[in-house]
This record gives C-alpha cells, structure tokens and sequence, in this order.
C-alpha cells in the first residue's frame, strides 16, 4: 500500500514567490533597456554642453525633434549666468547658447497656448530651433483628443507655426 504525501503549502508560497520575483524582474530589466537610449542622449548632451558651450553646471535635459533633432541643456554659464545650450544633434554638434533671461520662460509660452486654445492636455514643452530661431514647441492634445502643436518665438512668445488636430 502506497502513502501519499501531502504537498506542504511552504512549498507552493514559494512557487509563487518565485515566479512573482522572475516577473518583477522581468519587468525591470525591460524598463531599464527602454530607457538607456535616453540616459545615453542625456549623458552624451551634458557632456556637449559642458565641452561645446562652455556649460559650468547643467540641471535640465530634454529633445526637440523639429526638421532638426536638437538635444535642450538647461545650465549656468562659466559666469553663472542661466542659459540654455541646444545642440544639434549631427556629426557637427552646431551648439546655440541663449541666456534665460532673454526670452519667455515655459510658464508664459504654456500660459499663451492656455490662453488661445485650451488644450485638455499638454504632453510635452520643448525648446528648440526653427527655420534658424529659437522657439518653444508645445505639443497637446485639444478637446477632441486630437495632437495638435503650436511652435513660439522664444525671444517674444509670437506665433511661428501652429499644426492642429492630427
């Protein structure tokens, strides 16, 4: 006669752990590999502007992708002065340094779009270059849900472009 032993539940918790543990992992490691292109761009870009523009610190980080890919460092110069440094992002790293002070902030090109087209949701506030001038590219999506854009002049928050529901 054959005696059956009985699966003790410390056995199966620990299954479940364990393949709870391999999807956590998992997961991560997924998460990890999605954002090292990005921390590269970042790393590469801080590098740039501390070299090509002559950065002291840099703070900010962040892409424009307009007819140029332009990588956005927010920074203090080596007379610590607020600046942003956009470098672009061919073979020659073309590198334009504006001062802060010298155009509208995020908050007054949001404020403006805010104020023209009351977009449900703003996705992205980028500085960038168009057509040879500074401008803030902001991307949202309006009340139907549609992707819109409105690109303004940094130096005086005018209307340089504007793309609505795509």
């Amino acid at each position: 006669m054959r005696v059956q032993r009985r699966r003790r539940p410390e056995r199966l918790i620990m299954i479940i752990l364990l393949v709870i543990l391999v999807i956590i992992i998992g997961v991560y490691g997924t998460l990890w590999a999605a954002q090292r292109p990005m921390h590269s761009a970042q790393k590469t870009a801080y590098s740039l502007a501390t070299s090509k523009a002559k950065l002291k610190t840099t703070t900010g980080f962040s892409q424009y992708n307009g007819t140029q890919d332009y990588y956005v460092v927010t920074g203090t110069s080596s007379k610590n002065v607020p600046v942003y440094a956009l470098i672009n992002t061919n073979k020659h790293h073309k590198t334009t340094v504006v001062k802060q002070s010298a155009g509208i902030t995020r908050t007054k090109a949001l404020k403006k779009v805010w104020a023209k087209r009351n977009p449900s949701k703003v996705i992205k506030a980028t500085l960038g270059q168009y057509n040879g001038e500074v401008v803030w590219e902001i991307t949202y999506l309006n009340k139907n849900k549609n992707l819109c854009y409105e690109v303004l002049k940094y130096s005086d928050g005018s209307q340089v472009k504007s793309i609505i529901n795509i």
